[in-house]
């Protein structure tokens, strides 16, 4: 529970996603099969059921032999073996035999008695026979049984992102269910007498609930479970009725009604039926969040204003929704870039600047310039963003140059 007072002082973004995170429980895993697995969060290691690979078996084309067969081959004089069978892949060939050669594809088994793999490019056939030119060393081109990987051995850790080859490898390792962290049910909800559905056509003094769609999106690319409640007027009674229903989730983001408004009521109504323990965060854009609680549910409200939702979103809500999977990386990485121009800030406010990246002709660290008006409302810029400048809270002016983070948003 999140029982620290509400405080009108701006609080750090750190201290805030502290506050929060560490109050974030991961929820029971669940078992699911490998094709229902993408982009879960693994609960538990995948270890090898098997070697890999199972035998021993070619890595080229070519022929298998015995190296002390061809020990004195060479161009000018090669070594003559008969042809005595195939190895393929899949059927397991006869034993071989001292002084002769079989013809092997790549990944099929070694003949047991065969010790090395002659290229095809250094053999040439004649008729049953076939000509070997160079004295091939010794497993030349043998891939021997659990070079790859013993039984036993853990290749996938909890906490990793379950990508496509990860469920090729875990395929691979012998297993076809993996326990994954559950997927946490986040109840959405949009506050505004002046919001109407996407697709409608607004009306005077009337705007489209944009954020609605764009959080549920969210939610689900960060794993989360989605479930929209729909909008709630700018009334006490409706808003508490929204925030009522969507107590028994695990999560629950509000956009909109959390500011000083006359009609912001999501603070004051919130804090009736739970609890809050942040308000103000020293950042721009979205400085009002409220982080707390409604029954068992963590609750986060954003601001209304487009970017300041995203953004708010990005820091908060999303490595909530990560943690309660059990991922090891709740935030997306940083990288390093290079500001391609001057920029300014408000002094004491942690400063997300939307930006556009460019490859720098030097081949140093990539170029980052605004991508347009930085207003909270400007969509455009937010759009054309491929990463989010943080600028520290005590800078005023970042000169061009200057090496600050960047979170990738694509």
């Amino acid at each position: 529970m999140l029982t620290r007072a509400v405080s009108d002082d701006l609080e750090s973004v750190a201290s805030a996603q502290r506050g929060l995170l560490d109050r974030v429980g991961v929820l029971a895993p669940e078992t699911v099969g490998l094709d229902a697995a993408l982009g879960r969060i693994l609960a538990e290691p995948i270890s090898s059921r098997t070697d890999l690979p199972g035998f021993d078996n070619s890595a080229m084309d070519g022929y298998a032999v015995r190296a002390a067969d061809i020990a004195h081959a060479s161009a000018g004089a090669p070594v003559r073996l008969p042809v005595v069978g195939e190895s393929r892949a899949g059927a397991v060939p006869d034993a071989h035999v001292a002084g002769t050669a079989m013809r092997i594809m790549t990944g099929a088994p070694m003949p047991e008695g065969a010790d090395t793999v002659v290229r095809q490019e250094d053999a040439s056939r004649d008729g049953a026979a076939v000509m070997i030119h160079v004295a091939t060393p010794l497993a030349t081109s043998v891939r021997p049984r659990g070079a790859d990987v013993r039984t036993g051995d853990t290749l996938i850790h909890p906490g990793q992102q379950l990508t496509s080859i990860d469920i090729g490898v875990a395929a691979a390792l012998g297993h076809d269910r993996v326990l994954v962290g559950a997927r946490p049910h986040v109840a959405l909800l949009a506050t505004g007498d002046e919001l109407v559905p996407a697709g409608t056509p607004p009306g005077p003094a009337q705007l489209v609930d944009s954020n609605s769609p764009m959080l549920t999106a969210a939610v689900r690319e960060a794993g989360g479970e989605p479930t929209f409640l729909g909008i709630a007027r700018d009334s006490k009674e409706s808003l508490r009725a929204q925030l009522e229903a969507a107590s028994s989730s695990d999560l629950v983001v509000s956009s909109a009604g959390v500011s000083v408004g006359d009609h912001d009521w999501v603070r004051e109504v919130a804090a009736d039926l739970g609890t809050i323990s942040t308000w103000r965060v020293a950042m721009r854009p979205g400085k009002p969040v409220l982080i707390g609680t409604l029954g068992d549910a963590i609750f986060i409200g954003l601001p209304g204003n487009p970017v300041s939702s995203s953004v708010t979103f990005e820091l908060f809500a999303r490595p909530v929704i990560r943690r309660m999977q059990g991922a090891r990386e709740l935030h997306r990485r940083r990288m390093l870039v290079r500001t391609g121009e001057e920029m300014s800030k408000p002094a004491g406010l942690e400063t997300y600047a939307r930006a556009t990246l460019h490859t720098a002709e030097d081949g140093g660290l990539p170029h980052a310039r605004s991508a347009g008006d930085q207003g909270s409302s400007m969509l455009h810029s937010l759009t054309r963003a491929d990463c989010l400048l943080v600028f520290p809270a005590a800078a005023e002016v970042i000169a061009a140059g200057t090496v600050v983070e960047a979170i990738p948003l694509r």
